[in-house]
């Protein structure tokens, strides 16, 4: 009798802790969760110079928080609230993703179609020599192989820039650099197509699609992929019906810093590539969306996709490497803090920064948006606090490796991003600010990437943040080290030192020096020592003017974007940009004229042993800078 009851009590035990895991989290304090936000959101405005934000939280029960702070406008004054619409981003690719799982359900495509089965002929992909088609996953896992492309019409402050997507798809069409299915490197390109593959499926205009079709089923009453251009640039360009007034003078501006002061922007389009990233959305629009996602019925219920379809596209799809997150259906995997599992996106445009992240387990999502890039680390820093203080601590502290500084050391270096342009010259310009460096610690932790983040090996090349447990990996790939992000979006190859952007700055620096002394040094041949200069001297001389002339228009083509590196985006090339490559082009053809001009005197006994060294140092300098120059993409200027 005894034994009977003392297994009923096991049983019931064991029954009602299975109750107790399967159950709901309790539902957040809106007044605890509100505090919360309203001091760290402050601190950080306060803090990084944020001129506004906004913020959305649910959970399973419904719209816990949905708040604005600070500034949406500077002229004329507005104040940000949860009606504000911010710049989502890439955010806006979610939406885009869903879409194209609705035309799955429908059976007008399957994800293992080749992309070129439905689009048009005008914006068809070539194969370019690769075996495997591009398919529709592809697009979706940002493993089609593309190069990247950013300047050229991505961002304008410009409406007479824009052009209907298909025609920008085929006039900036990117090319194919790596066997589609091998690689996920991060695609702003392959989105659009993808928006553009299910317009032409569809037969409706992408923005006409998502409010119709998405947005609006789902309760957001105010999204939209629409921008706030006049009606008759519109019109004369062949555009969608743009962002309607009352819409239009809820969306916040873009900010900087500027000599101690906020300084206001135009409206940035990026209408040219609409479904990558130019949904606005506010802190409402953004609640309603993540109860649904966090929510598959409510998606079921709005009519927008089955639950059960809304469940796989939290499935994988692809990796870079099997330890760290891979692409769930478009959708970016966050189990960054332990095994908190996670999915979402982040986004940015110039002068906007945002972040959404779900957590069904833990049945709790939110968003974080600001109209100002300084403050992008509450992007990364508010959502670990948020989900420690109000669901639960995250993962205990890694464990490091027993051979911790043999790892590191394994690692260190400075790395390069893949998701570069391989065939124009902005290469050279994404190139510049894209490395970062990979540095050992005496105890085998690493400190890696801009701004720098320390991590602990836990084996196997695999290391794990210490603040965030954010993981990391390093694998070998045909004799290269790559490094691997969290969500596979960004691989990054390690580079030898004379391609890394301090060769580059000190072998121009070395020439301009070499250039300077071999002036000099005629000068005082003929004016102190009383000597004619002879004619390949007087060559050199013209060479080395010429070389400091063109560097110094290069640097003053350059120095605006140095100064402010926003600008870029909405001024390249500029006119004295391709001017200067061009000019830098003609002067390494001329050097290499110049070594056969001074051949002879370099070989005769007439000179000097010290003036032949001077004279072949001076032009050796001066190749190795050309050489480097043409590594750089530099020699020349080819764009759009």
């Amino acid at each position: 009798m005894k034994r009977s009851i003392l297994a009923l009590t096991l049983f019931i035990a064991i029954l009602v802790n299975l109750t107790v895991a399967k159950a709901d989290p309790a539902p957040l304090d809106p007044v605890r969760v509100g505090a919360f936000f309203d001091g760290a959101v402050a601190e950080v405005m306060r803090n990084q110079h944020v001129a506004g934000a906004t913020v959305a939280v649910v959970d399973r029960s419904g719209v816990v928080l949905t708040r604005g702070y600070g500034m949406a406008r500077l002229d004329p004054y507005q104040t940000a609230d949860d009606s504000t619409l911010f710049r989502v981003g890439s955010i806006s690719k979610t939406v885009l993703w869903i879409a194209v799982m609705q035309l799955v359900e429908q059976h007008k495509i399957t994800l293992d179609d080749p992309i070129n089965d439905h689009l048009p002929p005008e914006l068809r992909i070539p194969d370019e020599g690769f075996k495997e088609p591009i398919r529709i996953r592809h697009l979706m896992t940002h493993s089609a192989g593309f190069e990247d492309g950013v300047f050229g019409d991505f961002f304008t402050f410009d409406p007479n820039r824009l052009v209907p997507l298909d025609d920008y798809l085929r006039t900036h069409r990117v090319h194919r650099v790596r066997e589609a299915g091998t690689l996920s490197v991060y695609s702003n390109y392959g989105a659009a197509l993808a928006g553009a593959l299910v317009a032409h499926v569809s037969g409706q205009p992408w923005p006409d699609y998502a409010e119709q079709h998405i947005l609006r089923p789902l309760g957001m009453e105010t999204a939209t992929y629409r921008e706030p251009y006049p009606d008759n640039i519109g019109k004369a360009r062949g555009l969608p019906a743009p962002m309607p007034p009352a819409i239009a003078a809820k969306v916040t501006a873009g900010f900087s810093r500027w000599a101690y002061a906020f300084r206001q922007h135009p409206f940035e389009y990026v209408g040219n590539v609409m479904p990558a990233g130019a949904m606005s959305a506010s802190a409402k629009d953004m609640a309603a969306y993540m109860r649904a996602l966090l929510d598959p019925a409510l998606m079921e219920k709005a009519g927008v996709l089955k639950a059960a379809t809304a469940l796989e596209m939290r499935k994988a799809l692809f990796a870079n490497t099997p330890e760290l997150g891979a692409w769930r259906h478009g959708f970016g995997d966050l189990t960054y803090d332990g095994n908190r599992p996670g999915f979402g996106h982040d986004g940015a445009l110039t002068f906007q920064r945002s972040t959404m992240e779900i957590f069904p387990d833990d049945g709790v999502a939110f968003f974080i948006s600001i109209n100002t890039p300084t403050g992008s680390s509450i992007l990364y820093d508010l959502p670990a606090t948020f989900l420690a203080q109000f669901v639960g601590p995250g993962a205990p502290a890694p464990v490091r490796a027993a051979n911790a500084m043999q790892e590191a050391a394994k690692v260190v270096g400075v790395y390069r991003p893949l998701r570069l342009p391989y065939y124009r010259t902005e290469r050279a310009i994404m190139r510049y600010g894209a490395g970062f460096p990979v540095i050992a610690l005496p105890n085998g932790d690493i400190l890696a990437g801009k701004p720098a983040f320390r991590f602990t090996p836990i084996g196997g090349g695999v290391f794990v943040s210490n603040e965030h447990h954010v993981k990391m990996a390093f694998h070998k790939v045909n004799g290269t080290m790559l490094y691997f992000d969290a969500g596979s979006a960004g691989p990054a190859e390690r580079i030898g030192y004379f391609q890394q952007f301090a060769w580059m700055r000190l072998i121009y620096e070395i020439a301009g020096l070499a250039a300077v002394i071999a002036i000099i040094a005629d000068a005082w041949r003929m004016i102190a020592r009383r000597k004619r200069s002879e004619t390949s001297s007087l060559a050199l001389d013209a060479l080395c003017l010429g070389w400091l002339a063109v560097g110094f228009i290069f640097y003053q083509a350059v120095k605006p974007w140095l100064d402010d590196g926003y600008t870029i985006n909405f001024t390249y090339p500029g006119t004295l940009f391709p001017i200067a490559c061009w000019g830098l082009a003609a002067m390494a053809f001329v050097t290499l004229l110049m070594i056969v001009f001074i051949a002879g005197p370099l070989g005769s006994h007439r000179w000097h042993w010290t003036r032949r060294a001077h004279h072949a140092a001076t032009l050796a300098i001066f190749v190795a800078l050309g050489v480097t120059l043409y590594t750089w993409d530099l020699l020349g200027y080819s764009g759009w």
